[in-house]
């Protein structure tokens, strides 16, 4: 290259020679010669040049096209976060309206079933049942299966919204009598199917200790009712109208035709 630049040097002394030459009417040899090679070298010297600017150019618009692709890259890898802690929260719980006719707070209960506290949402569940089912209760501390009449729907629909609400449809008395109606009402299926007795001889659990105080047991584990002394207390919560109304209207029963035409 520097010999190129040299030789370019002697070609514009050549040059400059000749036009002093022919202002003064005087002859240099080989000027003919080094024009031709001087408009060459000129002409290297564009096409050079051309390349250049088009590999700028290219360089240019390789490196905008790069960081195009990666603020795109960016802006779906920040999308793709977005979208996963979307599905990674949790669903928002429906509010629960507290409804009372007798002026019973329930706030403590939705409280431990919001925060997960399942046995201690089970322990405010019975408190609130002796509650509701009227001074006798209260006094005995437990409540008699004839007293569950007396429990308005309102309340013992309240306290069984919260429990289908915040286990989202796996715990709650309507849950539990669903499950006992596709047991056709037998009560050792219905034990077995909802994780209250254990083994091959389905025993009963023990309580507190061997029930699962998860949100992940078995569907319609909680609430606990005590079926130690017999199935008429729970059979009694299972018949209350606002139990069995969560199944919906029933249908109307067919008519028998009396007379075929």
């Amino acid at each position: 290259l520097v010999g190129d630049w040299r030789h370019d040097s002697d070609v514009e002394r050549c040059r400059r020679r000749n036009t002093m030459a022919t202002a003064t009417n005087a002859r240099v040899p080989n000027v003919t010669k080094v024009n031709r090679r001087l408009d060459r070298w000129n002409g290297r010297k564009k096409a050079v040049s051309t390349r250049l600017v088009y590999a700028m150019n290219a360089r240019t618009i390789a490196r905008a096209t790069w960081n195009q692709a990666q603020s795109r890259a960016a802006r779906l890898a920040a999308a793709a976060v977005d979208a996963g802690s979307k599905s990674d929260a949790p669903e928002p719980v429906p509010e629960v309206p507290l409804e009372t006719t007798v002026g019973v707070d329930y706030t403590t209960l939705r409280d431990r079933l919001r925060a997960g506290e399942w046995e201690e949402a089970d322990n405010e569940t019975r408190r609130l049942l002796i509650v509701l089912a009227g001074a006798d209760a209260q006094k005995r501390g437990w409540v008699y299966f004839t007293e569950v009449k007396n429990i308005s729907v309102a309340d013992l629909g309240t306290m069984d919204k919260l429990w289908v609400a915040y286990s989202k449809g796996n715990y709650g008395y309507s849950v539990q009598r669903k499950i006992w109606l596709q047991c056709k009402k037998e009560w050792g299926p219905f034990f077995k199917k909802i994780d209250w007795t254990t083994g091959g001889n389905n025993t009963y659990r023990k309580w507190p200790e061997d029930f699962q105080w998860r949100a992940d047991a078995a569907k319609g584990h909680l609430p606990l009712t005590n079926a130690l002394r017999g199935t008429q207390l729970i059979t009694a919560i299972f018949e209350h109208p606002a139990i069995a109304g969560a199944d919906g209207p029933k249908a109307a029963p067919k008519q028998k035709k009396l007379f075929n035409f």
